[in-house]
């Protein structure tokens, strides 16, 4: 059995800077397949064919959690009762320091790495990530999504496939 690096992965911003469809695509690179457009449990392939066991929230915690559950812990329990015990979380965050804390720190009580991804559609947006930057992360890994007339969605398409060969990577210790 190889070692394995477990990692809670948290792609980071507001509305409208393409969380939601970059991770679709990357769940569709891990999957080998459409992406089925929700949360879950997957059971992903990465690209040198090893499996980690995911639960994989595709929108912000914040659209689709917080209102239903006092925090982040009662939501990843309520989703997957043994959730604590997979590879991989993505918890898709907007700018929410509280939130942010909350998913730093569930991912330490539990054994993983915490990663900050900040999606940033423009060099100019750096100062309204600083507070959740001081959050504890393993790692801050940046992703640039500058917005253009055309092409945008295809662009956020191979930054979902970029990240998941990032997080395939980072799951080996490189």
């Amino acid at each position: 059995m190889e070692m394995l690096r477990r990692l809670f992965v948290v792609p980071l911003a507001d509305n409208s800077h393409g969380k939601s469809r970059l991770v679709n695509a990357l769940l569709a690179q891990g999957l080998g397949q459409r992406s089925p457009g929700r949360k879950g449990r997957r059971l992903l392939r990465t690209p040198w064919g090893r499996n980690i066991d995911a639960l994989v929230y595709v929108r912000s915690f914040q659209e689709t959690e917080k209102s239903a559950y006092p925090g982040v812990t009662d939501a990843l329990r309520h989703d997957d009762d043994a959730w604590y015990s997979r590879d991989l979380i993505v918890m898709p965050s907007h700018l929410e320091v509280e939130d942010v804390v909350q998913m730093v720190q569930a991912a330490h009580e539990n054994g993983f790495d915490a990663i900050g991804a900040a999606i940033l559609l423009d060099n100019i947006e750096h100062p309204q990530y600083a507070e959740c930057w001081q959050a504890q992360w393993d790692e801050r890994w940046t992703i640039p999504n500058p917005r253009r007339d055309t092409g945008w969605e295809d662009q956020v398409d191979a930054l979902g496939r970029d990240l998941w060969a990032w997080i395939s990577r980072a799951t080996l210790g490189g």
